[in-house]
């Protein structure tokens, strides 16, 4: 067998055409899936791209011969809050099922940062949260909702290969009793209600507005998340406005209080045509405290059951966050997803 060489290029050099040609092949995606992933993939390492106001980059593709087995890019992200350690990051990684290709890839890419006097590497996470993060590790066999990450299932056996540990892991709850639930949700939406909170859709005719208040819950409700970091507006409108414009105006709920201002957003998205898919609530720190959260995932459940649907995912939460807990027991994990660390000399 031939050895495996390893190419690079960073954001602003000529790229290597293999990089973004590798997942199709790999993880055996279709022309339309691998068409959205080579132009989400481009978007993210262009130069332009506000991210790399603070931010380097590295990307690396691993050759057999002539063919390409496995990419990965490494990043700099020098606004990721300070932690014991400094982290650096590793993301858009695809690879044959075969460890000499990614420890050579994880190898290059720790000694990149390495020079950069960083100490440890975390991953899967493509520059922070707001990018293409966490292995799928559970939950193979369910049909993926719109957005969820998903992987070949044998991505996590190679970071383990290279070296890294299992280090936070995130879950998928369904719920089937529709109405149970709701109920459980009652005590905080009455008290919402009382407050003068109310709902409305993103409105499609002052789209970019709404999607400007999107952008102020999200920067400030998430602010302290792990592994979070500032993002501008314009990234922040061009990945999500075409995830909105997909997600539609019927599943983005905008709470507001009793003056009309917005403070607090609820995203689903129906997929399959019985499944409500929660995957999003975060509501501004000075609204925080009385439940709203709450209150807002109730009014999903309201329109859920006017419209018939039989069950609902709360999608992709944080290990001890408080959406964990709204179930109260009655949902259960169905999927699984992790990030990892490894030391930078592995």
């Amino acid at each position: 067998m031939s050895e495996i060489r390893v190419e690079s290029f960073s954001p602003g050099e000529s790229p290597i055409e293999a990089f973004f040609e590798l997942p199709q092949r790999v993880e055996g995606l279709n022309d339309n899936q691998a068409g959205a992933e080579q132009v989400g993939t481009r978007a993210l390492l262009n130069p332009d791209n506000t991210f790399f106001r603070n931010a380097d980059a590295r990307s690396f593709v691993a050759l057999r011969g002539d063919t390409a087995v496995g990419r990965l890019t490494a990043y700099h992200n020098r606004i990721l809050p300070l932690e014991r350690l400094r982290y650096g990051l590793i993301g858009l990684f695809a690879c044959e099922n075969d460890p000499i290709p990614a420890r050579a890839l994880v190898g290059q890419a720790s000694e990149w940062l390495r020079e950069r006097d960083l100490e440890a590497i975390r991953g899967p996470m493509a520059g922070d949260i707001w990018h293409r993060w966490r292995f799928m590790t559970r939950g193979f066999d369910k049909t993926p909702f719109p957005g969820e990450p998903r992987q070949p299932e044998y991505y996590p056996g190679l970071f383990t290969a290279c070296g890294f540990a299992p280090v936070r892991t995130y879950s998928t709850k369904l719920i089937t009793d529709l109405e149970a639930q709701l109920k459980l949700l009652s005590m905080a939406s009455a008290l919402n209600a009382k407050r003068g909170y109310t709902f409305r859709n993103i409105s499609e005719a002052n789209w970019e507005e709404d999607l400007g208040y999107v952008y102020e819950l999200c920067r400030h409700s998430f602010a302290t998340t792990w592994s979070v970091s500032e993002s501008t507006y314009e990234e922040f409108f061009d990945i999500y406005n075409r995830w909105l414009q997909r997600v539609g105006s019927d599943g983005i709920i905008l709470a507001c209080d009793s003056e009309g201002s917005v403070v607090g957003l609820g995203l689903a998205i129906v997929a399959p045509e019985d499944t409500l898919n929660i995957r999003t609530v975060a509501v501004l720190p000075y609204v925080g405290g009385f439940g709203l959260g709450q209150a807002i995932v109730a009014e999903h459940y309201r329109r859920a059951i006017a419209a018939g649907l039989k069950q609902v995912h709360h999608c992709l939460m944080g290990p001890n966050t408080p959406p964990q807990f709204w179930d109260h027991g009655l949902g259960h994990v169905t999927r699984e997803y992790t990030m990892y660390e490894r030391g930078i000399g592995g």
